[in-house]
């Protein structure tokens, strides 16, 4: 292979300190602090890991939120991306459409320590109110995803049923992400972070189980799994207050 290579720690950071003035010399003095992130800032890279970086500016272009580049060096995809302090808050701290996995993210300092961990130090405001309305929000991709699935099982189209389940599996772990408050670390830890949340279906350790154990072709059995999991998750929007859906289609 010539696009994937193995690297070490230490070689990430050597490729670091090859950008460093490289970074420096392209923004000048816009340039107000430089980190790392992902599994390279957690020290948790391990062979075939990638390389995050972010810049924060002082200004952008004007009609410009961010910038970025991605280049795959000698077998390592190295991403710099660059924002303002406050792009980076609204886009990656606050409670988004994509929180559920850019909320834990942790910057790892490399240039301007002070700002760096200002950053890493900031407070959502109103956590559980903003989560649960992301929550609702993505409740009609499990609903749409979640009817695939059982239209397959249905008529016996074993081919789409791998895709078709990891995809409503994927909308439902983002759901519980919201409903617990808790964005997942990194994206190969979405099962076991949503095995330990407090606010999860009864019978969602089960259809885990199916997936993880690659029983999906035992339909009959899915189907009654994948159906007892979206009830129960009704359930717990019940419980807390919320009607999840219209009784009329009236746009005005």
């Amino acid at each position: 292979m010539k696009g994937l290579k193995r690297y070490s720690h230490n070689d990430r950071q050597r490729v670091i300190e090859e950008m460093i003035p490289l970074i420096q010399r392209k923004f000048g003095d816009n340039l107000l602090a430089l980190a790392a992130s992902a599994s390279y800032a957690r020290n948790e890279d391990t062979d075939y890991s990638d390389l995050e970086l972010t810049a924060f500016v002082k200004e952008m272009p004007a009609g410009q939120r961010r910038g970025g580049m991605g280049k795959i060096r000698d077998g390592l995809l190295v991403e710099l991306i660059w924002m303002t302090r406050e792009t980076y808050l609204e886009d990656t701290r606050e409670v988004t459409y994509n929180w559920y996995i850019a909320g834990s993210d942790t910057l790892l300092p490399i240039i301007n320590k002070a700002f760096i961990d200002d950053l890493n130090s900031y407070n959502v405001e109103n956590l559980a109110e903003k989560c649960l309305a992301q929550a609702i929000r993505r409740w009609h991709d499990v609903q749409e995803s979640t009817a695939k699935v059982l239209n397959a099982v249905l008529v016996g189209n074993r081919e789409s049923i791998p895709l078709l389940l990891f995809d409503m599996l994927l909308h439902m772990l983002i759901v519980l992400s919201f409903l617990n408050q808790t964005p997942y670390i990194t994206f190969a830890r979405f099962i076991t972070q949503a095995r330990s949340f407090n606010i999860k279906p009864e019978s969602f350790e089960a259809l885990l189980d199916i997936v993880v154990q690659g029983q999906y072709q035992e339909l009959e059995r899915l189907h009654e799994t994948v159906v007892t999991v979206f009830s129960q998750f009704e359930t717990i929007f019940e419980g807390l207050g919320i009607e999840l859906y219209d009784q009329d289609v009236d746009p005005n």
